[in-house]
């Protein structure tokens, strides 16, 4: 058992996404950084130094997979353009098709750069709410509060994130998380993402597409199509119509990142 620790500077609901009674970090500064690991080791993000290292979020591990195999097996973590906020950011974005992969429509790390380091990561799981505790950036409970103060290993002083091997601190850690007595997400996320995009990335390869936010719900759109046959377990969902690739200065001025995770 290990616990990887590292400090969130945003807290959008995407990267860690606390919804549908589990807590998924697919998009986020340990999977791009090819953390190492497996079920039943911690994963721990705080805020920063100038908001007090506050605790954000624990979740122990259930299961470790593959981009795709989450894509086609949690259909409720696919994002809904314009469902209900759990939905909007939700964070199984990428599947294979063939030999590439694709994205679904999300205002969530719209830019190719992003996708460029998404794809093909690995996703952390903690299912259920025994397993995850969200207090959110913003959170005034005293845990969350006194946590630098109490847990003064277990925090990260730079970016990127750090191994703890210590099994009697994380034993501590974890009798403490157990003691609060309230489990889940019980906090909200602090940050918003940008919600007026006009464009969704789509694909990168073998050239970039992007589909133009029209407003035409429609069961052929891009999305749609290119999901519907990628699994069984396939929930359908309603997304706006691709409507045209843009030209040249419309994806220059599309083109920028949305980070979510801050420390890269």
């Amino acid at each position: 058992m290990k616990l990887l620790k590292y400090v969130m500077t945003s807290d959008t609901g995407l990267a860690p996404n606390p919804y549908f009674d589990i807590c998924s970090l697919a998009l986020c500064t340990p999977n791009h950084m090819n953390a190492r690991l497996r079920p039943g080791d911690w994963v721990v993000g705080h805020s920063c130094k100038a908001t007090g290292n506050h605790l954000i979020y624990a979740m122990r591990l259930t299961k470790v997979l593959d981009m795709d195999r989450y894509f086609r097996e949690y259909p409720q973590k696919r994002p809904v353009l314009n469902g209900e906020p759990e939905q909007r950011y939700g964070d199984n974005l990428y599947f294979r098709e063939g030999a590439h992969w694709r994205r679904v429509p999300s205002p969530g790390h719209n830019s190719v750069d992003s996708f460029a380091q998404d794809r093909g990561k690995l996703v952390f799981l903690a299912e259920g709410s025994g397993n995850f505790w969200y207090f959110g950036a913003a959170s005034s409970m005293p845990e969350s509060l006194a946590f630098a103060d109490r847990f003064p290993g277990l925090i990260l002083r730079r970016q990127g994130f750090k191994y703890v091997y210590d099994v009697e601190t994380i034993e501590k850690f974890v009798h403490w998380l157990e003691s609060i007595g309230t489990r889940g997400r019980f906090g909200d996320p602090r940050d918003k993402e940008p919600d007026n995009h006009r464009h969704y990335l789509t694909a990168i390869e073998p050239q970039h597409v992007w589909q133009e936010a029209c407003g035409e719900a429609s069961p052929e759109s891009l999305a749609i199509a290119e999901a519907d046959h990628v699994g069984a377990n396939h929930t359908r969902q309603t997304e706006s119509r691709g409507c045209g690739t843009p030209s040249p200065r419309q994806y220059a001025e599309m083109r920028t990142a949305s980070g979510t995770c801050g420390s890269r």
